[in-house]
């Protein structure tokens, strides 16, 4: 075996353990975040219906058409959902087009 494959699959083999490790120690970090996730969402749901404090808006738009709807943001949404509200004007399921915090301007004299 020469020098020049040698050194390739030490090399290969240095950054397929890094990367290894890399997951293994990101994947523990996201399922953690994600668990977390899924028993506040799960304790909001026993809780009643899904609401959330006020000012958190969704926006709700049809792919077809263009049309759009704000409304309250439900837990448990996320930009891209397709969700079971249905546009007016040709019968689409709506997609969660964009979701931010709603505040009052506050204009200074």
């Amino acid at each position: 075996m020469s020098f020049e494959n040698y050194y390739a699959t030490v090399v290969s083999l240095v950054i397929f353990v890094v990367a290894l490790l890399i997951g293994l120690l990101m994947n523990e970090r996201y399922y953690r975040v994600i668990k977390e996730l899924f028993t506040q969402t799960r304790e909001a749901e026993s809780k009643g219906p899904l609401s959330v404090s006020s000012g958190e808006v969704e926006v709700l738009m049809c792919p077809r058409c263009g049309y759009s709807k704000t409304i309250p943001y439900r837990l448990g949404d996320y930009v891209g959902k397709v969700v079971d509200d249905t546009c007016p004007n040709d019968g689409e399921k709506l997609v969660v087009h964009a979701i931010y915090v709603s505040r009052p301007s506050t204009q200074s004299s």
